[in-house]
């Protein structure tokens, strides 16, 4: 079959309508003319599978990764770094419209990031001796040579260390890295776990402040876009007087420590063991006396009232009971971070309902070569 692509969609597939079908295929550029066959199909949408390009688009390019038709990591590479973000773009505003039913005026702001070498974390998956990455729609671990996206240091050090697999029938390797120095953990089902590092966390230095982060510590993926998240924070803070502050979903305290340092006293929500570890440790590396801990499920706490509300959840967004509990305890600022624009734009519909406006949006691209990005917006109450 022969069709036109007609947009880019959430999850990096192209869109063909064919007669009454609505047909998703990767690895096209919107506007591009292919060859497809329908291969799958769930519900009432189907999955193609691309077999020729008949008009390209001027915007293709040649992935430059050797494994990038077979590894699951990237989907975007095929597209130049332009059309990358004006699709992303596109898939934003798509979903501002669609699910929360906003028209967004102006052009959309956007943080673009460098777009190789970015990766502050990575998680390689090694089987039966070999190490990798999943295969695209697949468990299946295809072996890797080199990978774009993690800085050299990194690549170098996964290579070197291959031989040491050779014992592992099933494990995980969890690097994290500033771009220099590295810390990395193997670990494998009913084993201990083994360190592939002299270092056991590395120090990044953003700003003002300084974070210790072990590779099971949650830290915003893309190195170079660390330095930009944190002033947007200090540059919202700076336009408003806000005493109390709530990070919810804190971390290790990426957030909360600027927020220390701009606010009176700061709430900082956590639940897990190893993060309230970090986060009690870069408390006091930066000395941030005004910040008290609460270990608790989000989901499931009473939150306390605050002027400022911080969130960045998990990709499925926050809850109508969460969202209910911000906008009843007065708070007049909302700073929303996500990375999934659908749960994001839905959560924007429930704040709407409960008074508060969308004053600021950011498209923050914190995963070049793929389909994901982050969000920053400010929510204001009317």
């Amino acid at each position: 079959m022969i069709g036109k692509v007609h947009a880019i969609a959430k999850g990096g597939c192209g869109i063909i309508h064919e007669s009454e079908k609505t047909i998703f295929i990767p690895g096209v550029i919107a506007g591009e003319t292919v060859e497809y066959a329908a291969s799958n199909r769930r519900q009432s949408v189907w999955r193609g599978k691309l077999l020729r390009v008949i008009e390209a688009s001027p915007r293709r390019v040649e992935p430059p990764c050797p494994h990038y038709h077979e590894c699951g990591g990237c989907n975007l590479q095929h597209m130049s770094y332009e059309e990358q973000l004006r699709s992303k773009s596109e898939i934003l505003l798509g979903n501002l419209k669609k699910i929360a039913g906003l028209v967004f005026p102006g052009p959309l702001d956007i943080l673009s990031s460098r777009p190789w070498r970015y990766r502050s974390k990575s998680e390689f998956q090694v089987r039966d001796g070999a190490g990798g990455f999943f295969k695209k729609e697949s468990r299946q671990v295809i072996p890797i040579r080199q990978c774009l996206l993690v800085p050299e240091a990194v690549e170098t050090h996964f290579l070197t260390q291959r031989q040491a697999f050779s014992k592992y029938a099933n494990a995980q390797l969890r690097v994290i890295s500033n771009g220099r120095d590295l810390a990395a953990r193997l670990a494998s089902p009913g084993e201990s776990n083994t360190w592939f590092s002299c270092e056991r966390s590395v120090r990044f230095e953003v700003g003002a402040y300084a974070y210790q982060i072990s590779p099971d510590n949650f830290i915003q993926a893309n190195l170079f876009q660390l330095l930009p998240m944190l002033n947007l924070i200090e540059k919202t803070l700076d336009g408003m007087n806000a005493d109390t502050a709530a990070d919810l979903f804190c971390g290790c305290g990426f957030f909360t420590l600027p927020l220390a340092g701009r606010c009176q006293s700061v709430l900082a929500l956590e639940n897990d063991s190893q993060n309230l570890a970090a986060l009690r440790a870069n408390l006091e590396l930066n000395r941030a006396g005004n910040v008290r801990i609460l270990q608790a499920d989000v989901f499931q706490a009473e939150l306390p009232p605050a002027g400022l509300y911080v969130a960045d959840p998990p990709r499925g967004g926050l809850s109508t009971r969460i969202i209910a509990a911000m906008a009843a305890s007065g708070a007049e600022t909302i700073i929303y971070f996500s990375c999934d624009s659908a749960t994001w734009a839905r959560d924007l519909r429930l704040f709407s309902a409960h008074g508060f406006k969308l004053q600021e949006l950011r498209l923050l691209d914190n995963f070049p070569q793929t389909d994901h990005f982050e969000i920053f917006s400010i929510l204001k109450k009317k």
